[in-house]
């Protein structure tokens, strides 16, 4: 699903690289630090992005031990990959481990141009964060649905995995599995093969398809629209700027949208 929050962060973060190549005159380490700068910023998204998952991972799964909490193990292996330093994820799970318990919730609201949005939250007052979200859906013009929403997406789990064999075994491998449906992707310039399954069953999917010898790439749920809209680009930048509201409160995870986003070639 597409992050509107995540795009946002990019493209702030494109404008103030050129903005500081502009001024910078010609000093090459005025243009390094700018640079250095701008990645670590990236840098620091990413983890944030990180810390998050790991978050709702230990909530679900109800245990901060990677070794029995899959999906975890899945997501600190991802972080790795993308050079997080061991002794960072390891203060996250410390940092998790003696917070307070917290809940997934998904809260549903719609937005301008028939947009609708669901936000996925950790969180241990739902009450309280309901309340401030109401605030900041107010002042950009959006109203809370209470779930009346919710039935505008269909709810699917997906896990990817590298290609092994061909398409027929991993079908005959999804079947037994018991994966809805199982189909060949081009991911990053890359053949990749995508579970579908209820998400309810994703961390159990993820573990017959690791029992199956199959490298676990991402497994996560989505909520894919079921009718897509169109915005004009007003709307899409009141959108860009909500997203970026939202994104300041630590219990939201994942913004879903109903939005068909422009590619940024053609902006």
């Amino acid at each position: 699903m597409y992050n509107f929050t995540r795009v946002y962060i990019q493209k702030t973060a494109r404008f103030f690289l050129l903005e500081n190549k502009r001024f910078a005159g010609h000093s090459k380490w005025q243009n390094i630090k700018h640079i250095k700068g701008e990645r670590d910023a990236e840098k620091s998204t990413m983890y944030s992005l990180f810390a998050r998952r790991m978050k709702v991972a230990i909530a679900e799964g109800k245990s901060a031990k990677p070794e029995i909490n899959l999906k975890l193990a899945q997501i600190i292996e991802e972080a790795k990959k993308k050079s997080m330093p061991v002794a960072t994820i390891n203060g996250v799970l410390e940092k998790i481990e003696n917070a307070k318990p917290k809940t997934v919730e998904l809260v549903d609201f719609r937005g301008p141009g028939n947009s609708i949005f669901i936000l996925k939250l950790l969180t241990e007052n739902l009450k309280g964060i309901r309340m401030n979200l109401n605030t900041v859906f107010r002042k950009n013009a959006c109203i809370a649905s209470d779930g009346k929403s919710l039935n505008a997406f269909h709810h699917q789990g997906f896990i990817l995995t590298d290609f092994k064999d061909n398409l027929d075994t991993a079908t005959n491998d999804a079947i037994n599995i018991g994966a809805e449906d199982v189909e060949e992707i081009t991911e990053n310039n890359t053949t990749v093969y995508r579970f579908s399954c209820n998400p309810l069953y994703v961390a159990k999917v993820t573990q017959k398809l690791t029992d199956l010898n199959y490298k676990i790439i991402t497994a996560d749920e989505e909520f894919i629209p079921r009718s897509p809209v169109n915005l004009s680009d007003d709307d899409l930048k009141k959108i860009e700027a909500l997203c970026s509201k939202l994104n300041t409160f630590e219990e939201v995870i994942t913004i879903h949208h109903n939005i068909i986003v422009p590619d940024e070639e053609n902006e």
